[in-house]
């Protein structure tokens, strides 16, 4: 090797360090588009996947329903965050820097409205310091990481070639000295940050110089909250509406909701609680105070905040703001149901308040989402989320109402696997607060419904194509029934109990009752095996349910006549068993010690009979009645020509069903010989005894006698179930 050329000195003394530095960033660069070109493809291709794949894919373009088609029943907690969570105006944002932007809005002057404008760019151009510095300190952790590596390749160098090191130490030794500048400069920006520390200490501890560590901690800061302090306050408040003194409250309000949270011990807040009497104090103070005071400085005029007539709207959106945060931090402590229902109760006041501000939305729906789920709190908890939900539906945009709408049915579904017979309670309550949000909008309930509807018949179709015991599964568990039994609730409740109160509702549900009829019926015939009885029995009761509200014919009695027709009534013989009486309502499948047994044939004769004269009760109005009933009597009869020796008391239970039919029948022909006009007359024919209710008909009678037995016991089987 020739001898180094004096410009390649210069150039490796002078310029060699900003030209490695300046190539490692380029690198680094290319780096991080290609990783972000990857994540976009990746994106896309998930976005391109099928509707036939596993989970709930929905549809992607039907009736504008792309923003809810990738809901997923499998990953329902997920997608529940992902919907609430996205925030296209706010995508930059964090809960706790909107935080402290909140009570720092809260400091600046009392009178001025300039001040919460300044205090809102303030925030933004914080956001966008905070986005600089993050890339810088990328920028020096990748310098760090290339100088490290050349250190370690130098050293490997000087280890392995020690002839080329001391070559390069006589004829090119600027290069060399790069390293050594590097280490010289860590260590003294090391001593430098060292000195800093210093100062910042001196300068807190007043001219201090040295700190001891045997010295006990320093007291904790801001100002002491006394129950002199806060009658104060409420006093000028509810007096002069002290715009002053309501900032106050509400720091004091701040520093009390994040005594729990983290970082609470060493954040600085301007007001310090110490003690619960002083905490309850402050809480209930905020909570009682809070709702007049907005409601003087912005009026709510038809349940909406007037802005126009608020002068000061600036300042009071950043109260508004300060008091959601402690709020929802509050209510996120909380364990107490009473508290938490208090909390809940109160905060309705300040829904059209809420509902001026998307992201603080979000935020609340989501955490009244995370109550309604949880499984700490009770049902009074779950109903004032509800109506905080349906007030906040009826005033927010529409975008919160398809987050609130999707929100609840995805916590449901979460929480309806019935484990014990007291969850059943539960999963029911649940129900019924879904199905009395989705009458809110019909639009969105629309929406919604077709597509977890068309979800449901995706996951039944690929079910019947594979036919594997992973398949059935998928289908025959109880997230999949009580998604089923939800949606039933929903149109038998608008179309059906409710159709006068909301025609509107009920003229656009309507369409999605034949498509939901198909998936149920599919359901059942599905596996026809004796161990899914209780499974049949529960889906042919909610189709029951939906074509006794809405009137609908549904041909369900070949379906219950077919358990009655099985080889397990018919050809085997029940094994005899001391086993406790087994309730259907809390299973899908037989257990595997009931199989064949007596006890679990008479409970399913017993629910199979309810189920025949609740069938015969819902078309006991018909004016075909005595025509359609027929084939039916037939077949029962000849089934208790030929097993009811075997099964004694439900053939005299069957033969008292046979005569209430046949006196309906009676019944319906003394009615019909009435009539003036022809069986084409299709509109006189459904107006046959249009006001005559089923239940007042013998065997609708009858039905309603057998469903009040059935019913104590229930309630029964339920006491001994809990008592053990």
């Amino acid at each position: 090797m020739g001898k180094v050329k004096k410009t390649t000195r210069k150039f490796n003394q002078k310029h060699l360090k900003t030209e490695l530095e300046r190539r490692n960033k380029n690198k680094k660069a290319q780096q991080l588009s290609k990783k972000r070109e990857l994540k976009k493809k990746k994106r896309s291709a998930n976005a391109d996947t099928d509707d036939e794949a596993d989970g709930f894919t929905g549809i992607e373009a039907v009736d504008e329903l792309a923003g809810f088609a990738e809901s997923t029943l499998k990953d329902a907690d997920a997608d529940m965050n992902k919907f609430i969570e996205s925030d296209v105006e706010n995508e930059g944002d964090s809960n706790d820097s909107t935080d402290d932007e909140d009570v720092a809005a809260l400091l600046g002057d009392d009178d001025e409205d300039e001040d919460s404008e300044e205090a809102d760019s303030n925030a933004q151009g914080s956001e966008g310091d905070g986005d600089e510095e993050e890339d810088t300190i990328d920028d020096e952790d990748s310098e760090f990481d290339d100088e490290d590596t050349f250190k370690k390749e130098f050293e490997a160098m000087k280890r392995k070639d020690p002839e080329f090191f001391e070559f390069m130490k006589k004829n090119d030794p600027g290069s060399l000295k790069i390293l050594e500048q590097s280490s010289d400069e860590e260590e003294g920006d090391d001593e430098i940050q060292s000195q800093a520390d210093g100062s910042s200490s001196d300068s807190e501890d007043q001219d201090v110089d040295m700190v001891d560590s045997s010295k006990p901690p320093t007291k904790p800061s801001g100002v002491l909250v006394t129950a002199g302090l806060l009658d104060g306050w409420e006093k000028e408040i509810k007096q002069s509406h002290s715009i002053k003194a309501f900032k106050q409250l509400l720091l004091a309000f701040y520093s009390a909701s994040h005594m729990e949270s983290e970082g609470a011990k060493t954040a600085n807040y301007v007001y310090r609680i110490e003690g619960m009497k002083i905490f309850n104090k402050t809480v209930s103070t905020a909570i009682r105070v809070a709702p007049a005071a907005f409601g003087h400085l912005a009026p709510v005029a038809n349940g909406k905040v007037d802005k126009k007539k608020s002068k000061k709207w600036n300042v009071v959106q950043a109260l508004v703001k300060s008091y959601l945060t402690s709020l929802l931090e509050l209510l996120k402590q909380m364990s107490d149901p009473t508290m938490i229902q208090y909390l809940i109760k109160e905060s309705e006041r300040m829904v059209p308040y809420i509902a001026c501000f998307v992201r603080h939305t979000r935020a609340f729906v989501k955490e009244l989402l995370r109550l309604f789920g949880s499984p700490a709190v009770d049902d009074g908890v779950r109903i004032l989320v509800l109506l905080s939900l349906r007030q906040l539906v009826s005033l927010a945009p529409s975008e919160v109402t398809d987050m609130a709408l999707k929100g609840i049915y995805l916590t449901y579904v979460r929480h309806s696997n019935v484990k014990n017979i007291s969850s059943l309670t539960t999963i029911q309550l649940m129900r019924n607060c879904g199905v009395e949000l989705y009458g809110a909008d019909a639009k969105a309930s629309y929406q919604h419904g077709f597509v977890y509807i068309r979800q449901l018949a995706i996951h039944l179709r690929n079910s019947m194509q594979l036919r594997s015991k992973e398949s059935f599964r998928a289908i025959y568990n109880w997230q999949f029934i009580n998604s089923l039994n939800f949606w039933t609730e929903v149109l038998a409740t608008y179309c059906g109990d409710r159709a006068e109160e909301k025609p509107e509702l009920c003229a656009t549900l309507e369409s999605l009752v034949y498509p939901l009829t198909q998936i149920v019926l599919g359901v059942v015939r599905l596996v026809p095996t004796a161990k899914y009885f209780p499974l049949r029995i529960h889906c042919i009761s909610q189709l029951l349910r939906l074509s006794s509200a809405t009137g609908i014919y549904i041909p369900l009695l070949p379906m219950i006549i077919e358990v009655l027709e099985s080889p397990e009534f018919l050809s085997r013989r029940p094994v005899k068993s001391t086993l406790k009486p087994l309730m259907l309502e809390s299973h899908l499948k037989v257990p595997r010690e009931y199989e064949h047994t007596r006890v679990y044939l008479e409970v399913v004769l017993e629910n199979v009979f309810g189920l025949l004269a609740d069938g015969f009760a819902s078309q006991s109005v018909r004016i075909a009645f005595p025509e359609w009933s027929v084939p039916a009597i037939l077949q029962l009869r000849r089934w208790r020509k030929r097993v009811g020796a075997s099964w004694s008391r439900f053939s005299k239970q069957l033969q008292g069903l046979l005569e209430k039919i046949d006196q309906t029948s009676r019944l319906i022909q003394q009615q019909r010989s009435k009539v003036d006009f022809a069986p084409s007359n299709l509109s006189g024919a459904n107006q046959f005894m249009q006001d005559f209710s089923p239940e007042k008909t013998p065997v609708g009678q009858y039905a309603a006698s057998l469903r009040k037995i059935q019913a104590q016991q229930r309630a029964t089987l339920v006491e001994a179930e809990v008592e053990n």
